[in-house]
């Protein structure tokens, strides 16, 4: 069932796509990136997997847009919906780069606003290249009011010109408890501006998650 699946959605997924986003990097005014995520429980492998599509586009030097879409094909239900849009602030040469932005998102029966600030910075490893991206986010129910927060941390690096490798630490706070999941995973460049990517999710505190997906970006 799940070869059979992979083999009616690979066509999609080169077509559009998951959460990539170039954080508190513009993207270039005119330039778009675009990717496809199937996401898949590791426990019960039987069952039909999640689908991420996720897009981008550099309105301006400084103003980016952007969307995701999560899709259970279980249920044949929309797991969420996303709308953003982010401004980048002048770097002066500074180290870090910085952006802010504000999402809509969830779904028309619980929707809710979530504005970020978003910190990056290129660093220099042993082994390549890298860079490091955080995420601080506060989401704001529309229906009642409730206020959650949630923190992003990625730490990247390129061995070699093609190859990414990341590690991810994704914090999310609901009311008193805390979600923390351990993200690693790697992006292969196999043609100019396209890269399959693999990922494996694993929560450390909250909710058992043990999540592998596979995925495609591209970048024009």
């Amino acid at each position: 069932m799940v070869l059979r699946f992979f083999i009616c959605v690979l066509p999609m997924l080169f077509a559009s796509g998951d959460l990539a986003q170039a954080g508190a990097w513009p993207r270039d005014k005119g330039g778009a990136f675009l990717s496809g995520q199937a996401r898949q429980n590791a426990d019960t492998l039987d069952e039909a997997p999640v689908i991420s599509v996720y897009g981008e586009y550099g309105l301006t030097d400084r103003w980016t847009i952007g969307g995701k879409l999560d899709y259970a094909l279980a249920s044949n239900d929309i797991l969420q919906m996303k709308a953003f849009a982010r401004w980048h602030l002048p770097n002066s040469d500074e180290p870090w780069q910085k952006a802010v932005s504000l999402a809509v998102e969830g779904t028309k029966d619980d929707p809710y606003v979530s504005p970020s600030f978003h910190l990056g910075r290129g660093i220099e490893t042993a082994i390549g290249p890298g860079w490091l991206d955080i995420e601080l986010t506060t989401t704001l129910s529309v229906l009642d009011a409730q206020m959650d927060y949630s923190a992003f941390a990625q730490i990247g690096v390129k061995p070699s010109q093609r190859l990414m490798t990341m590690v991810a630490l994704d914090v999310t706070g609901i009311d008193a408890d805390a979600q923390i999941d351990l993200i690693p995973s790697v992006a292969w460049e196999y043609k100019q501006g396209k890269h399959l990517q693999l990922e494996w999710t694993y929560a450390l505190d909250g909710a058992v998650k043990h999540e592998v997906a596979a995925g495609i970006w591209l970048e024009f």
